[in-house]
């Protein structure tokens, strides 16, 4: 089973890039069947990856709720108002995932979010998010060991 964690983000807007500091905190465990990529904000990190299984992608999202509470959800979970691109710089996470499953095999794609608490200059992520990186961790391992679906909505 081919399988993947990706991590996108900013690092220089503190828990935007929650997604990138949680994928290197993964490269210190022990993963063979598992390639990790950090994303960044680069648009074509999706380029990175071949066919996949299992996909799980990780990223700050703001839902409304505590900062640091996980989210799990699928892409077929989003709705979105249909907006005309003015250029390649308005293509975001979803439309790529959308654009990605057209061209690549893509099994199980799964999105964990992470409630930031804030987006604002800074290299650090917020304290509450320092916190909450062992069960983000734990979420995606738990993630990667099973294809079945596991229901963390809303955990705190």
């Amino acid at each position: 089973m081919r399988k993947f964690v990706l991590g996108i983000g900013n690092v220089l807007l503190g828990d935007e890039g929650v997604g990138c500091h949680v994928v290197h905190a993964l490269e210190g465990i022990p993963l063979p069947d598992v390639k990790i990529i950090d994303g960044g904000t680069c648009p074509d990190a999706f380029q990175l990856l071949e066919d996949a299984d299992k996909l799980v992608i990780v990223d700050a999202v703001k839902g409304g709720g505590t900062p640091g509470q996980i989210y799990r959800f699928h892409l077929e979970d989003i709705t979105l108002e249909q907006k005309p691109f003015l250029s390649l710089h308005d293509v975001g996470l979803v439309d790529n995932l959308m654009l990605m499953k057209l061209w690549r095999n893509i099994g199980e794609a799964v999105i964990i979010g992470v409630e930031p608490r804030e987006i604002n200059w800074g290299l650090e992520l917020s304290p509450e998010l320092q916190e909450k990186m062992p069960q983000i961790i734990e979420t995606i391992l738990a993630e990667l060991s099973t294809s079945a679906n596991l229901s963390l909505e809303g955990e705190e």
